[in-house]
């Protein structure tokens, strides 16, 4: 009876006390705390904030195309004209391919084979080979040497779905380009502005792009100002105006200093594994 009596005085006190003017009220709970992102997790989120004009370089001018990688299944046993991918050695590594998709591998320099449930992947690594396939007609006005070097493809399996660029570094969509490292320097973080705040979507999920790309990758007929932006495979509609193809659409883009922060992360977020492996 005592407990009852004291806890119906106490709250009445309390409520008198709060009733009382002038007299300080008890603070408001604080908000709960949004949790602060990492600079790696921005930068896999295509959330890094622009780049001090400190840490941006010369304006370069660049104009660009894209590639992907190719996903196909092997050709069906009726059809005759097939190519397996071949290795190092000379031999096939891969299921035999149409010659339009043989090729398409060829040209974008890597290709995912689906193939009895499993999916592996191939990266291009010389043009050393024996000639496999004339692939001219869909090669367009590139030039004979590139050409050439395609018909003499080889390959290699390897650890990454989508493939990997030099130095074993994974292609990594929206992120890698594919450089002149006589322009910019192999795995440099350049930024674009008019990229900067572009929608697009990648498992499903879309994004703002924060503008910044990772050069992780370089190709036979990437010269000069010319850089190819890695995309997924169908998926590059909503930026095909700025990747036109064509050297006369021309945007500004900065390398960004290596000691940057927001360079460190991307840099960071490019490291996974990309290794060769037995197909």
């Amino acid at each position: 009876m005592r407990a009852f009596t004291f806890t119906i005085l106490f709250m009445l006190a309390a409520c008198a006390t709060a009733a009382v003017p002038g007299l300080p009220t008890a603070p408001a709970a604080p908000p709960p705390l949004t949790p602060t992102l990492t600079p790696l997790e921005r930068a896999v989120g295509f959330v890094l904030d622009e780049p001090s004009p400190q840490a941006m370089g010369p304006d370069l001018k660049l104009w660009a195309t894209h590639y992907h990688t190719p996903i196909v299944k092997a050709a069906p046993e009726t059809v005759s004209a097939a190519f397996p991918l071949i290795g190092r050695n000379g031999t096939a590594i891969s299921a035999p391919l149409s010659q339009r998709d043989w090729c398409e591998a060829a040209l974008q320099g890597s290709v995912s084979i689906r193939q009895g449930g499993k999916s592996t992947a191939y990266v291009y690594v010389d043009s050393n080979g024996p000639e496999q396939t004339n692939c001219d007609e869909f090669l367009g006005s590139l030039s004979d040497g590139v050409k050439n070097a395609t018909r003499r493809a080889r390959f290699m399996a390897v650890s990454h779905a989508l493939g990997c660029g030099v130095r074993n570094l994974p292609l990594m969509p929206f992120r890698t380009i594919a450089v002149d490292p006589n322009v910019i320097p192999l795995e440099s973080v350049i930024f674009v502005p008019e990229l900067r705040g572009r929608k697009f979507t990648l498992n499903d999920k879309d994004y703002i792009h924060d503008g910044y790309l990772f050069a992780g990758d370089r190709g036979g007929a990437i010269k000069g100002k010319h850089i190819d932006v890695f995309l997924i495979d169908d998926h590059y509609e909503p930026l095909e105006d700025l990747f036109a193809s064509t050297d006369r659409r021309t945007f500004a883009a900065h390398v960004i200093d290596h000691d940057d922060a927001r360079a460190i992360a991307i840099k960071a977020s490019q490291s996974s594994t990309c290794a060769p492996v037995s197909p």
